[in-house]
């Protein structure tokens, strides 16, 4: 089960209430969730909170958000399989959080950091033409290459790789 915690923004496009019986765990299992706009398209930032492993979807539209389970899983396995981790590992990932429960924002930290990525975001990709131009697993290599202080000054993608294969690999009996 992923739990995200979605700005009021996305819960109005995903016309959903918020979940608040949910207990917020920490881990892998926790994302937030954000919605922007770069010249005339939408995009979406989902941001993992122990890792800050983000995923950037551009050019999201209406008729996305009826089956946003189905998008996040989805660009998370791509961009996850292009930074390297093995298969089995993702389907195992992917498996784990079959289920989303949309909650408020949860962790200030997270969404701090969610909107400095935004911000950069807007000025790396000024127009809307450019972002769409791009494609998001480069963009989501570049902003999980960066640096960030909350996470220790690591980097997420290498973070989110040793979390998925401390949690999700086999012990070697």
């Amino acid at each position: 089960m992923f739990v995200i915690g979605a700005t009021q923004k996305v819960l109005k496009e995903l016309q959903v209430e918020a979940n608040s019986d949910v207990e917020i765990l920490d881990g892998l299992n926790a994302w937030h969730m954000n919605l922007f706009k770069i010249g005339r398209y939408q995009c979406l930032i989902l941001v993992n909170d122990l890792t800050l492993y983000s995923l950037v979807i551009p050019g999201v539209k209406k008729k996305d958000f009826a089956k946003i389970g189905e998008l996040l899983t989805r660009h998370l396995a791509e961009n996850l399989k292009a930074d390297g981790l093995d298969t089995s590992l993702i389907e195992k990932f992917i498996e784990h959080g079959d289920e989303i429960i949309f909650t408020k924002t949860h962790n200030r930290s997270v969404v701090g950091a969610m909107v400095e990525m935004v911000k950069m975001i807007q000025n790396i990709y000024q127009s809307g033409n450019e972002i769409m131009a791009k494609n998001p697993i480069e963009i989501n290599k570049f902003n999980n290459g960066l640096i960030y202080s909350p996470i220790g000054y690591a980097q997420p993608n290498n973070l989110i790789k040793e979390q998925i294969e401390k949690s999700f690999s086999k012990p070697i009996v």
